[in-house]
């Protein structure tokens, strides 16, 4: 095997330190993702052709490291594979970022919503006398039997109480 200085770097070594071998490429792959690996690569030696997965890698330090390889088998008329090449991409930091960007989209869906809801919950608590978790059950119902998302449904109640029409709305709840 050939390693460029990027591959090494994922790795976590240096050009020099070892000899790439196949051996040494999958001793670095993390245990659950060993198998596709080696599937993949049984494959694509057993007549050629080409492949990609997403995988993690275990380096020299025991960090992992989320990584996108590509591998292509050239193979001769016959199907015996004469060389394969390929590359891999360290994705960690992306993947990273996008979880950390949905869980911060996520986190403010929910708090974005909540001072509605919470009014939602004040015109229940006072159209029909009951407590706060009676409120939200009463919201959390009519969402489940509408087959609509809470908020939708807070923002209903709320426009309709503006409207002085609350206590129609909430005759079907």
């Amino acid at each position: 095997m050939e390693w460029s200085e990027g591959m090494f770097g994922i790795h976590g070594l240096k050009q020099g330190e070892v000899v790439p071998t196949l051996e040494l490429f999958m001793a670095h792959k993390h245990p659950l993702d060993r198998e596709p690996v080696r599937a993949l690569w049984e494959n694509l030696l057993d007549g050629g052709g080409q492949g990609a997965l997403l995988h993690r890698v275990i380096d020299v330090r025991g960090r992992e490291r989320r990584v996108f390889s590509a591998v292509q088998a050239m193979a001769d008329p016959s199907g015996h594979v004469e060389y394969v090449r390929g590359f891999m991409v360290d994705v960690t930091q992306s993947l990273r970022i996008e979880s950390q960007h949905a869980a911060e989209e996520a986190i403010e869906g929910a708090y974005g919503h909540k001072a509605l809801i919470e009014q939602a919950k004040g015109v229940v608590m006072a159209l029909r006398g009951v407590d706060g978790p009676a409120a939200f059950q009463v919201l959390a119902t009519r969402s489940q039997h509408a087959n609509t998302k809470l908020h939708f449904v807070a923002e209903e109640l709320v426009s309709a109480a503006a409207d002085g029409k609350a206590d129609e709305l909430l005759a079907g709840y």
